[in-house]
């Protein structure tokens, strides 16, 4: 049974959710179990992941469509097949990748490796609350099976999927209309407009770019019973203004600074 519930996660109206972005992406090699798992240590309340499709059309845990910024390896994710892709080191990306990251000289830990859909939801259903991003336009037998995994882990109330449109919102509807969806669209040009728009589609939450944060974005969002849940946030001035603003949720690389500069507001 599922311990984790998105609803008591933003019950607090006051309080701000932190998701470790790609995990503690900051500081851990990004979208592995090991910054998973740090994030998760670190004190957040959500982890996000992004999926792409291996040469069998396997979930795999990767934010690229290719493997060559963070892995010792060479081309499109789609086109490797699953056992290469387990070959790969998934430890030669450094920092964050939104600001100071780069490619290191030799990777981080040899050992670490990109994990499949499947193992992410083994370790971590039920523990913490899950963004999980597809990334654009997924093969149709992929997205049946994440729908179907989403399912046999019983997801329904600790996770939602987050997609790029409103059509594969409704790709994903067709398969399981109980999946909770958060939908990118209009990411970086939000407006109260926007929110109002994704509220009719039926969103679960909403995630403006850091430069749509307003207060009448959020204030909107918090009128339709929407947690906002911006991304990003790395520093504890960023914190500062966001929280001004009214946000109910940071997306981060850095969840122990964020939670540092919340609890210093009296927000956690």
């Amino acid at each position: 049974m599922t311990s984790v519930n998105l609803a008591d996660i933003y019950r607090d109206p006051d309080r701000v959710v932190v998701t470790a972005h790609r995990g503690y992406s900051g500081r851990w090699p990004e979208n592995t179990l090991p910054a998973f798992e740090a994030g998760i240590a670190a004190g957040a309340e959500m982890i996000e992941y992004d999926l792409h499709p291996s040469r069998e059309l396997t979930p795999v845990v990767i934010h690229d469509a290719t493997v060559d910024r963070t892995t010792d390896g060479h081309g499109e994710i789609s086109a490797l097949p699953l056992a290469a892709i387990k070959e790969l080191s998934a430890s030669w990306w450094e920092g964050s990748h939104a600001e100071d990251g780069q490619r290191r000289s030799s990777p981080a830990d040899a050992a670490s490796r990109i994990p499949t859909f499947v193992e992410c939801l083994d370790a971590f259903a039920g523990r913490v609350g899950m963004n999980i991003h597809i990334k654009s336009n997924p093969p149709e037998e992929m997205l049946a099976e994440i729908c179907r995994l989403f399912r046999q882990h019983n997801l329904y109330a600790s996770a939602y999927l987050s997609v790029s449109s409103y059509a594969e919102g409704l790709a994903v509807r067709k398969i399981d209309d109980k999946i909770p969806l958060c939908c990118l669209v209009g990411q970086n040009q939000m407006d109260a407009a926007t929110i109002r728009v994704q509220h009719e589609f039926g969103v679960c939450c909403v995630q403006p770019g850091r430069h749509d944060v307003s207060p009448n974005l959020c204030a909107t969002a918090r009128s339709l019973e929407l947690p906002t849940n911006v991304f990003w946030a790395n520093d504890e001035a960023t914190v500062e203004k966001f929280v001004a603003a009214g946000v109910q949720g940071l997306l981060t690389d850095w969840p122990d600074r964020v939670i540092a500069a919340l609890q210093k507001l009296g927000r956690r």
